[in-house]
């Protein structure tokens, strides 16, 4: 059952907790108590950590921003909860409003929700409802499109709608009797660092994925209803961004068969990529912008629980005409974190942060190159903006994977952790020949880091490479 709690095959920590909370068991580490945070630091009971994950992804303006509270104060003095069913508030319309501006019109209607799940959720709905509304608004009505094509492999969350169309297998296969019965399909991810054939080049390897997709929908001929992708894919493949030119081929043969394009941006949106949402570094509006997004993490920088799905005009108006969206939750549109999320995108914007997100981003990747291009395990550093991954490997020649059973990735973390006193998400290896494989690891730094933090992260993450590479090399023939 080990493969249930740790996908690195790792040992769950010994002993029972006297703690009454079932912690989450992905990592062999103990939970340590948080008694306090400020800028990119985690202050726990005994030590304080720096975290280059953002929590993981979500801190982005860090720990302990007081405007930010502020702004929580305020509106809990006025109202903290009204039912989105019979009120709304002003930190929700104003943060709708934000959002739709900042989308240079790409969007027309916003539904905010508690997190990234449910926002998949939500979006799901949606599709369900617009191929039910343009059914029967058709002549002659037709039966409705059912189909959901997503991207292996690639995490979408974790309720179980949301993990019937990830492509996650240690997430998602335990629970597969309880997955949504809608029909999904998959197709690959943009991995050039494994899908490059000899002699190919970049652009030949983006037609032959966007060829896939083609034929996918030729195979599930007029049942299409959506396809789903993240641009810039998360702990499923380690930071793997869009080759150049994919998400506007993708955009092409959606439009084409008449489909849906759902861009999922709960973890590489909202700045993470150095764009308020990542799909505006792949091109224009008109070219490269999805039908929905959603986004969640760094929209709220941590200081509420917030998500988002947004929508063209298009598609609202179809909903509106078949009588609205049919669904919500409790805690939509919560007021606070309505208030929360406003305040961090304002001061995002009014303090240009997302410079800082590139320049530091571009720092990071240098500094990483640099100081690990010899290191003997080190396969692939990539990603975008404050978003960077690492894969490790047996051979950097062939690419050969580590022995499962090393736990390359899994010791890391732990190494970096006691020893160096910093924090790194762990990936869920990678896939490729038929199966999941490998080790990596993810950089999601907050977006107010500095240089010196950069530099620090990259001292203390070095040190921790070398020191695994050595125990590693100790058990593992040449």
């Amino acid at each position: 059952m080990s493969a249930l709690h740790d996908p690195t095959g790792g040992k769950i920590a010994a002993g029972p907790s006297k703690s009454a909370i079932l912690y989450r068991t992905l990592y062999s580490k103990p939970a340590e108590l948080a008694v306090r945070g400020h800028d990119s630091y985690i202050v726990t009971d005994t030590r304080e950590i720096l975290d280059a994950t953002a929590g993981p992804g979500v801190s982005c303006l860090g720990h302990s921003n007081k405007e930010v509270h502020q702004a929580i104060i305020d509106q809990m003095q006025k109202i903290s909860y009204v039912y989105s069913g019979h009120n709304t508030t002003a930190p929700a319309e104003e943060l709708a409003a934000f959002l739709i501006e900042e989308s240079q019109d790409a969007f027309h209607k916003v539904i905010f929700n508690s997190g990234g799940s449910e926002a998949t959720e939500t979006a799901m709905k949606i599709v369900r409802q617009y191929s039910l509304a343009k059914s029967l608004a058709s002549d002659p009505p037709c039966a409705p499109r059912e189909r959901i094509i997503s991207r292996f492999p690639s995490y979408h969350g974790n309720t179980l709608g949301a993990l019937a169309i990830s492509g996650n297998p240690f997430r998602k296969d335990i629970f597969i009797p309880y997955l949504s019965a809608a029909p999904v399909s998959f197709v690959s991810t943009c991995y050039p660092y494994r899908q490059l054939r000899e002699n190919e080049t970049e652009q030949e390897l983006c037609q032959r994925l966007l060829q896939e997709l083609d034929e996918e929908f030729i195979k599930h001929d007029g049942n299409v209803a959506a396809f789903w992708m993240e641009p810039v894919t998360g702990t499923s493949q380690a930071c793997t961004a869009p080759l150049k030119g994919y998400i506007a081929g993708v955009k092409k043969i959606c439009r084409k068969y008449g489909t849906l394009l759902v861009m999922d941006e709960i973890l590489c949106g909202m700045g993470r990529t150095g764009y308020l949402f990542s799909w505006m570094e792949d091109g224009s509006v008109e070219d490269v912008a999805p039908d929905l997004m959603t986004c969640a993490k760094a929209l709220g920088g941590g200081y509420g629980p917030v998500s988002a799905v947004l929508m063209t005009a298009e598609v609202a108006k179809v909903l509106t005409e078949c009588g609205g969206y049919n669904g919500g939750y409790t805690y939509q549109a919560h007021a606070l974190a309505c208030a929360a999320a406003l305040s961090v995108q304002k001061i995002m914007k009014r303090d240009r942060v997302l410079d800082n997100v590139r320049k530091m981003g571009d720092l990071l990747f240098r500094l990483l190159r640099e100081r690990l291009k010899d290191s003997p395990y080190v396969g692939d550093i990539r990603g975008r903006g404050l978003q960077v991954g690492v894969e490790f490997v047996k051979d950097k020649r062939t690419k050969e994977t580590l022995p499962r059973a090393v736990r390359f990735a899994g010791r890391l973390l732990d190494y970096a952790w006691d020893k160096e006193r910093l924090s790194m998400l762990l990936g869920m290896g990678t896939v490729h020949d038929g199966g999941v494989f490998g080790d990596t690891v993810l950089f999601l730094p907050m977006y107010i880091i500095t240089e010196t933090e950069v530099k620090e992260i990259v001292d203390r993450f070095c040190r921790s490479v070398e020191a695994v590479s050595k125990a590693v090399a100790e058990e593992i023939p040449a």
